[in-house]
């Protein structure tokens, strides 16, 4: 029974990404951002500014042989979501929605915004934030730790051992053209990586070094983010 339960979860997932991919939609290549100065908090000795991100673009769904990915959230283009912005000496530094999606990971939920904008290294050439879209990703076969698998393009990369069809809590990282798919979990730390690696990371079989470094760069921002409690209500 379990089996079958499971097969008809995963036909569901398939039809809904199916349904997203039919209707045209593109990778977004802009996303526009609006900040209302109303109020301003200093709790921590941090300032905090009561925002606004508004979405530029639509994030469909996202399938290939080997995975399926999809927002937890159905953005469309022109949705206005109430953020809150942390500033910095330079500016804002992170856009984070006050919008949060609960992941369940082992015994306990993860709150997760649904969208976040960072400014990472490429902010002074391009002028632009880089786009973390919360999402559930899973992969049509299973993958061992340290195996890399080529599909469609994409490189595939997994720091554990990843069943098939495991629905792994994971955001996808927009800026420009281009975009990876990283969990939101972190792989074990190791010799050869002195900063935090994700367990399970998707991206264009040709990206460049560069852009794979400021992706890693928003992906380190947004879970801190998270791990700060940024968005929780100031005691």
């Amino acid at each position: 029974m379990k089996r079958i339960l499971s097969t008809l979860a995963w036909a569901a997932l398939l039809a809904v990404l199916a349904a997203g991919l039919a209707s045209g939609q593109r990778e977004p290549t802009v996303s526009r951002s609006t900040v209302s100065q109303s109020t301003v908090t200093q709790p921590g000795g941090r300032t905090f500014l009561d925002s606004q991100i508004t979405l530029g673009t639509a994030y469909p769904p996202i399938t290939n042989r080997a995975f399926v990915s999809m927002p937890v959230m159905q953005l469309k283009a022109g949705e206005v979501l109430p953020s809150r912005a942390v500033m910095g000496r330079l500016g804002m530094d992170r856009m984070l929605s006050l919008r949060q999606f609960d992941f369940a990971t082992g015994p306990r939920n993860m709150p997760y915004p649904v969208v976040g904008l960072m400014r990472c290294s490429n902010f002074s050439a391009t002028g632009s934030f880089v786009k973390v879209i919360a999402s559930k990703t899973a992969l049509r076969a299973a993958v061992k730790a340290g195996e890399a698998v080529r599909s469609g393009g994409f490189l595939i990369e997994a720091r554990r051992a990843i069943p098939a069809r495991e629905t792994i809590p994971s955001v996808r990282i927009i800026f420009g053209e281009k975009y990876f798919i990283f969990s939101i979990e972190e792989a074990p730390p190791t010799v050869n990586s002195a900063k935090p690696q994700p367990a399970l990371t998707i991206a264009e079989e040709h990206a460049e070094a560069r852009d794979r470094e400021i992706a890693l760069e928003a992906w380190r921002l947004s879970n801190a983010s998270v791990r700060e409690g940024i968005l929780k209500p100031a005691q």
